[in-house]
């Protein structure tokens, strides 16, 4: 009964903290749509490259497969001085040689897009990754539920910490293309299809993962 307890006290309190972040990504959104009509309801400033590189992290998985992914990253300067980096995909950063404009569309002061020699890339706002937080939040609420529901057994630590990095993990793509289609529509075409393909993967192993740590009981 605790653990029901729990879970439902986590679900409720983190819904109830992601609906401010919802509705400024639903403003957000609007915005996006008016962007895309009249191509004029971004802040837009010019800023320039002054730095770009490349650097790999390595992910190793419960098997010792180990992967390893290369990110993209360019710096650029403000009309005022002000510097920022940001990881932008290959395509972006193929372009943005130093020295080059780069144009800056902003949103509540918070650079959401950036365009160079034709190419642009728009990122996530704020808002939007406070959303999927929550949103993770109200699945490990989800989690802990169905667990004091369907289980409610204790086999050790380990297996605890086990099962609750897989069940986080399945929650990964699902939350991040949630907030993403928020903010900025779902993808379409081939893209989309690529969204579902590696959305089902990474829920499928890590459900997997946690489902055969159940075989036993």
């Amino acid at each position: 009964m605790i653990v029901v307890t729990l879970g439902l006290g986590v679900i409720v309190a983190a819904l109830a903290a992601a609906a401010d972040p919802y509705r400024q990504t639903r403003e957000f959104h609007e915005v996006v749509t008016c962007e895309r009509r009249t191509h004029d309801c971004f802040v837009r400033e010019p800023a320039s490259v002054v730095g770009r590189r490349t650097y790999t992290t390595t992910h190793t998985d419960s098997e010792g497969h180990t992967t390893t992914t290369t990110h993209y990253e360019i710096t650029w300067q403000r009309a005022e001085g002000a510097r920022q980096a940001r990881e932008v995909s290959w395509s972006l950063y193929e372009k943005a040689r130093e020295g080059q404009p780069v144009t800056l569309r902003s949103w509540h002061e918070e650079v959401v897009g950036a365009e160079v020699a034709g190419r642009a890339q728009w990122f996530l706002p704020e808002v939007g990754g406070t959303l999927g937080n929550w949103l993770r939040l109200a699945f490990l609420g989800l989690g802990i539920l169905l667990w004091g529901l369907l289980f409610g057994w204790w086999d050790g630590f380990f297996m605890l910490v086990w099962r609750t990095f897989a069940w986080m993990f399945m929650s990964i793509m699902p939350v991040n293309m949630a907030t993403r289609a928020l903010a900025y529509d779902l993808n379409t075409g081939w893209a989309l299809v690529l969204d579902i393909v590696l959305c089902a993967f990474f829920v499928g192993v890590p459900a997997w993962m946690l489902f055969s740590s159940l075989d036993d009981w």
